[in-house]
C-alpha cells in the first residue's frame, strides 16, 4: 500500500484541535489573526475525508461570501490534496473529489439555499459573525441531522452582539461542546517584530480585537457600536413589549432582489420604543402589507423612503399608489438627505431610543456591525461598508430623518406603557 504524505505540518495548537474535535461534535474556535485557521479547517476536512470511515463523506467550508471561500479556501484544499492519487477538482463548483468517494465542497453563506438538500459530515463555518444567525438552524443543522455530523465555527470577533459570540457564549456552558480562544500574546504563532508593526499601524481596539480576541474592543470602523454599548449600561435594551394603548409606526427599508427592513416602534410620552423588526427578501409589498395586518398593531403611520414615489416603467404607478391599493395609509415620504447626515440623525435618536431585546435582535446585531471601510493607503474610514448590515441601518436612517423632518404629533392620548404594570421609560410614575 503506498503511502501520501499530505503536505501539511500541524503546529503544536493545530494538532490540539485535531484531537479535541475527534471528541467532540460540535465547537466554536475563537482564533487571531494569521493563526492558521483556514489552513488548519481544510486539514482537518481533508483528515476527515481520509480516516472518517463513513461512506460517501461530505465535508462543507462555508465562508460569508462564495467569493470568501474561493480567494481563501479553493488553492488551500487543492494544494493539500493534490498529492493524493485520482483526486478530481471541480472549478465550478468549488468541490474536490476524493477517490474514496469522499467530497469536500465550498459555499457561501450569502446563498444558503445552495446547499438546502444536501448532507454533511463535517462542517465548517469561518467567520461565522458575518453570517446570518439562521444559517446554522436552518441550513446547517438539518443537514448534518441524519448522518451525525458534526460543525466547527471559527473566527475572529467582531465585537459583542453578533451571532459568533452569542453562540461562543452558548458554547460554554453546554457539555457537549468544545471552546477555545488563541490569542497572539500567548500563542506565539505571530512573530513579535511583526505584533510590535500592527500596534504601531493600527488602533488600540482594532489591534485588541484582531490579535488579542477583545469581543469588547470595537469593530473598525463602527458607526452605532459605542452608542448601543451604552445603551446596555442604562438599560435601554431589554423587555419593551407591545402596549396596544399606542400606536404604531412603521418604517421601511425597501428591497426587490435585496432584503426589505420594517421597524416597528411606539411613542411614549417623549420615550421612543422600537418594539420589532421584520426583514425578508423577493417578496412583493402585498407580503409585508400581510405581515403587519397579522400582527394587529394599531398603526399610525406607514413611513417610507423617498424612492416609493419612483414610478415603474411597466406599470406608470409607483410604489407608493401600489402601497395605497395594499391598504396601507396613511403614508408619509421620508424626505432625501444625504448619507452622512442621516447617519447623524440616526446616531442622536438611538441614543434617546428604547429597544426590545428579543424581539429586535437581528437589527441590534446589524447595526453594532455596521461600519465603515477602512482605506489603508490614506488611513481613513470612508463610506459605511455595504453588507447584511445595511438594510437595518438604512431603514433606522429613514426612521431618524422622518421624526427629525416631519410632523408626528402624537394624536391618541397616551396611556400606561406595558399594561398592567407601572413601568415608565422616562423613569417617571404614572
Amino acid at each position: 500500500m503506498k503511502i501520501v504524505k499530505i503536505p501539511y505540518t500541524p503546529r503544536p495548537q493545530q494538532r490540539m484541535l485535531h484531537e479535541k474535535l475527534t471528541k467532540y461534535r460540535f465547537s466554536v474556535i475563537v482564533m487571531h489573526r494569521r493563526a492558521g485557521k483556514t489552513v488548519w479547517a481544510i486539514n482537518h476536512l481533508i483528515k476527515l475525508a481520509l480516516t472518517s470511515g463513513k461512506k460517501n463523506f461530505r465535508g462543507a467550508f462555508f465562508s460569508p461570501t462564495r467569493v470568501q471561500s474561493k480567494l481563501i479556501g479553493w488553492d488551500y484544499l487543492k494544494e493539500f490534496s493534490r498529492v493524493i492519487p485520482g483526486m478530481k477538482f471541480n472549478e465550478t463548483e468549488l468541490r474536490a473529489d476524493f477517490p474514496n468517494g469522499a467530497r469536500i465542497t465550498l459555499f457561501g453563506a450569502e446563498n444558503p439555499d445552495a446547499s438546502r438538500g444536501q448532507f454533511f459530515d463535517q462542517v465548517v463555518c469561518d467567520e461565522y459573525a458575518q453570517m446570518d444567525a439562521r444559517m446554522f438552524a436552518e441550513i446547517i443543522r438539518p443537514a448534518i441531522a441524519d448522518r451525525l455530523g458534526s460543525c466547527t465555527f471559527i473566527g475572529t470577533p467582531a465585537g459583542m452582539g453578533n451571532n459568533f459570540y452569542d453562540l461562543y457564549e452558548e458554547a460554554k456552558s453546554l457539555p457537549d461542546w468544545f471552546t477555545c480562544v488563541f490569542k497572539a500574546s500567548e500563542t506565539g504563532l505571530v512573530a513579535e517584530e511583526e505584533l510590535l508593526s500592527a500596534k504601531k499601524l493600527m488602533t488600540e481596539d482594532q489591534y485588541a480585537q484582531e490579535f488579542e480576541c477583545s469581543w469588547t474592543a470595537n469593530i473598525s470602523g463602527s458607526i452605532y457600536g459605542k452608542i448601543i454599548q451604552k445603551m446596555e449600561t442604562e438599560n435601554q435594551i431589554s423587555n419593551f413589549p407591545y402596549d396596544p394603548g399606542y400606536p404604531v409606526d412603521c418604517y421601511f427599508d425597501l428591497g426587490i432582489s435585496d432584503k426589505t427592513v420594517i421597524l416597528f416602534t411606539q411613542q411614549i410620552g417623549r420615550a421612543l420604543i422600537l418594539i420589532n423588526c421584520y426583514a425578508d427578501s423577493n417578496k412583493s409589498l402585498d407580503y409585508y402589507a400581510d405581515y403587519i395586518r397579522k400582527t394587529e398593531y394599531n398603526i399610525r403611520n406607514y413611513v417610507f423612503p423617498h424612492d416609493i414615489e419612483q414610478r415603474e416603467l411597466s406599470t406608470g404607478h409607483s410604489r407608493k399608489e401600489y402601497a395605497y391599493s395594499m391598504g396601507m395609509s396613511p403614508i408619509k415620504v421620508c424626505p432625501k438627505l444625504s448619507l452622512e447626515d442621516g447617519i447623524h440623525a440616526g446616531q442622536i435618536l438611538l441614543a434617546k431610543t428604547y429597544i426590545d431585546r428579543q424581539k429586535c435582535k437581528p437589527f441590534l446585531d446589524a447595526m453594532k456591525w455596521y461600519h465603515r471601510k477602512w482605506i489603508d493607503k490614506q488611513r481613513i474610514f470612508s463610506k459605511p461598508v455595504h453588507d447584511h448590515s445595511s438594510h437595518y441601518a438604512d431603514a433606522w436612517r429613514t426612521c431618524a430623518v422622518a421624526i427629525q423632518e416631519l410632523d408626528f404629533s402624537q394624536t391618541q392620548k397616551l396611556q400606561k406603557f406595558a399594561t398592567g404594570t407601572n413601568y415608565n421609560p422616562l423613569g417617571e410614575r404614572m
